[in-house]
Parts: structure tokens; C-alpha cells; sequence
């Protein structure tokens, strides 16, 4: 029985049963005459047209102020460690927001720690303004509405003046909720408040909701109600919720004990919601597939500190 002829390849033709090699040159020239125009060339993908990507950052300098005056030259932006080209920045002044408040209700919160959440809370409600709006989600094992998107002046304080604390905080279930949530926000600048003991560990699939949704995570936490061993895991361990989420978010924890010492925090928190600067640039890495990217930011000052998502998850085609 005869060999199987050898699979055709680019330069090689069968002619009765024997192989023929013709020239690369006669390859090539019959294709230029066959595809004159380049038809021959696979066309990009849709996926592949540079993909936009928007960043919003907040600055500050050594002492924590918030530093306003930069440039685009004063940033570099790192993608997967690729440096990329910045395309826009500016700086956003009082921009409406619209934010999730998440008051947690466990057992770590109960006495004096949900007492203090809600005047913080009410503390809160009154610097904010239309067309500012909130919404209000207690949790422990699960998530509670409390308070559907209202403006900050109709704040009901008597509405949620009493709520039982028991159970374990799962703040990752929360905050995915929370997350989905702000898709019906008036607002497009958005964010979530956690109100906390912040007992919980952060999770991978919450970390991943937020590299999709880009919306910075705040906390305000509550270390008063805790025990002093407690406390220390929170302000240190990496693992605590309340720290890792808002580091990947893009957005910070003030730690506090009682209600003095929030008045800081609370006079800084209403201007990092509503003033920022937004940053755009085009991705090097195009492709709609889905994935997680790594994103680093580097401002010119080395005496000034960036805040900015960490993560974000391209689009789907």
C-alpha cells in the first residue's frame, strides 16, 4: 500500500501523487495577484479596538489634605506593569453623589457601637444635599433595606432610631448588594459607606464585584465596641474587611471610638465623595474577554499619596 501523501502545505502541491515544492517568490506573487487589495489579512476583532478606561483618584499630601493642583504630566498610569498613555484628566468639585450606606448590626456592634453608628450616620445625612441621595442597608448574617434612595434632607433618623444587633457581619454579601444597587443611582458618581466594627475577612468573589462595578468602598470604623485584642487585628492584619476593601476600592477607613473623635473623618468624608480627579486613558491590552487587570498609579510628587482602584474588570464583547 502506498504512504499517505504528506498534508499540503504554503509551497507544496500534489500532482500525481508526487509532491512538488514550488518557489516562497511564486507563492507570494500568486497571492498578490489573487488578493491585490490585502484581502488576505485577517481582520482585527471588534474586541480589539482600544478600550477606554476611566479612573478616579484622590490625592493627598503628607499631613492628609486633599491636593487639587496637578496636571496630567504629573501622573504615570501602569497596566499589567505596561505604561500607558493618559488621554483626559480633571478635576471633579462637588459632584452629586449617590451613596449606599451599609450600617452593620452584629453582635460587635450592639451598646454603644449602633448607638454611635447612628448619629454618625444622621451626622453624615446633614452635610450632604440634593441632588445628593442615599440609600440605608443593615446587615449582620444578612442584608436589610432600611432606607430606599431618598435626598439627604429627608433623612427619617426615627425611622432606624432602634435596631437590634445580633448575628455575625457578612459584609462581603452586603456589599455585593449594595453594589448591584447603585445601578439605579440618579448620580453617576457613586459610592458605598460602611458604618462597622469591621469583624470580617475580606472575600476574593467581593473583590472581584468591585473591580467590575470601579464604585470606591468608604468605612467609618467603629472600634469602641470591640475588645482591645479585636482592635488591633482591624488596624493591622491585612485581612480585615473594612481596610481591603476600601484599599482596592479606591477609598478610605477613618477608625474611630467615640463621637469627637469622628468630627475629623466626617468633616473629610463629604469632601472625598463629591471631589476627585477623574483620569482616562486607553488600554494597550484592548481585548473585551472579561478579565481582571492591574492597575498602578504614580503621581510626580513622591510626598503625595494616590488613592485609585486597584482592579478593574474589562468588558464582555
Amino acid at each position: 500500500m502506498p504512504e499517505n501523501p504528506e498534508p499540503n502545505r504554503v509551497g507544496n502541491h500534489s500532482r500525481n501523487g508526487r509532491r512538488v515544492r514550488l518557489p516562497i517568490k511564486g507563492v507570494l506573487l500568486c497571492s498578490l495577484l489573487l488578493f491585490p487589495h490585502g484581502i488576505l489579512q485577517i481582520p482585527a476583532r471588534p474586541g480589539d479596538r482600544p478600550l477606554p478606561v476611566t479612573l478616579h483618584l484622590a490625592v493627598t499630601d503628607p499631613n492628609g489634605k486633599p491636593v487639587e493642583n496637578l496636571q496630567a504630566a504629573d501622573f504615570q498610569v501602569f497596566e499589567k506593569n505596561k505604561l500607558q498613555k493618559i488621554t483626559r484628566l480633571r478635576f471633579e468639585r462637588n459632584a452629586p453623589v449617590s451613596l449606599g450606606v451599609l450600617v452593620d448590626v452584629s453582635r460587635s456592634m450592639e451598646g454603644d457601637g449602633i448607638r454611635l453608628a447612628l448619629k454618625l450616620l444622621k451626622r453624615l445625612a446633614a452635610k450632604l444635599e440634593s441632588p445628593d441621595e442615599l440609600f440605608v442597608n443593615a446587615f449582620s448574617g444578612e442584608s436589610q433595606e432600611l432606607l430606599d434612595y431618598m435626598a439627604p434632607e429627608d433623612y427619617p433618623e426615627e425611622a432606624i432610631d432602634n435596631l437590634s444587633t445580633g448575628g455575625r457581619p457578612h459584609m462581603g454579601l452586603a456589599l455585593d448588594l449594595a453594589l448591584i444597587k447603585l445601578r439605579r443611582a440618579s448620580n453617576t458618581n457613586r459610592a458605598i459607606l460602611f458604618i462597622s466594627a469591621g469583624r470580617d475577612i475580606a472575600g476574593p468573589a467581593t473583590l472581584g464585584h468591585i473591580a467590575r462595578h470601579r464604585h470606591p468602598v468608604y468605612a467609618l470604623g467603629i472600634v469602641g465596641a470591640i475588645s482591645f485584642r479585636t482592635r488591633i487585628k482591624i488596624l493591622n492584619v491585612k485581612g480585615s474587611a473594612l481596610k481591603v476593601y476600601a484599599d482596592h476600592s479606591g477609598g478610605s477607613v477613618f477608625f474611630v471610638e467615640t463621637e469627637e473623635e469622628a468630627a475629623g473623618p466626617l468633616e473629610m468624608l463629604p469632601y472625598r465623595l463629591k471631589n476627585r480627579f477623574v483620569l482616562e486613558y486607553l488600554s494597550t491590552h484592548p481585548r473585551r474577554d472579561g478579565k481582571s487587570r492591574k492597575i498602578r498609579v504614580a503621581v510626580s510628587h513622591p510626598q503625595f499619596q494616590v488613592r485609585h482602584l486597584k482592579r478593574y474588570e474589562a468588558p464582555r464583547r
